[in-house]
């Protein structure tokens, strides 16, 4: 993991509810725990050049009463992320698009099977967590959806 890809997972931690992400390839293996926001790193081969950390914003405590009506819909399975149900198509969603519960917002494929994810919630899509076609683990958020009077 080079200072790029923390940095990128440190903003997707401070967006997220996740309380702790483990993450392990060929050059090496980062572990994040939300409580302290304590980055551990085991490098395979070669050391990580050292940067200093983001600082924590201190409005930090603001945080859940802004965000109490934003709901995470999560992957139900490991796969590849589709938005759209075919490459030339528009996708199920978009940020700012609305959503009702029980309509589809993507498509996982796992073991060359396609299956929809739909949203628990009805509400307004606010953003879209996963890129296009990357890989996805089971519970890893994939939009936020904003829901009324929550």
């Amino acid at each position: 993991m080079d200072i790029k890809d923390l940095r990128a997972l440190y903003r997707f931690m401070k967006n997220t509810d996740i309380e702790e992400l483990e993450l392990e390839d060929e050059r090496g293996r980062v572990r994040i725990k939300r409580q302290s926001m304590v980055v551990e790193s085991k490098p395979a081969e070669k050391p990580l050049q050292q940067e200093k950390p983001e600082p924590v914003s201190p409005q930090k405590k603001e945080e859940p009463q802004k965000r109490a009506n934003i709901k995470v819909i999560t992957s139900p399975m490991v796969g590849t992320f589709y938005r759209a149900p075919a490459p030339d198509a528009e996708p199920f969603v978009d940020v700012g698009s609305t959503v009702k519960a029980g309509q589809v917002v993507c498509i996982i494929e796992a073991m060359k099977i396609m299956n929809e994810v739909e949203s628990e919630y009805t509400g307004k899509v606010v953003s879209v967590l996963v890129e296009n076609g990357q890989p996805v683990e089971y519970g890893e958020p994939l939009f936020e959806i904003e829901v009324a009077g929550s």
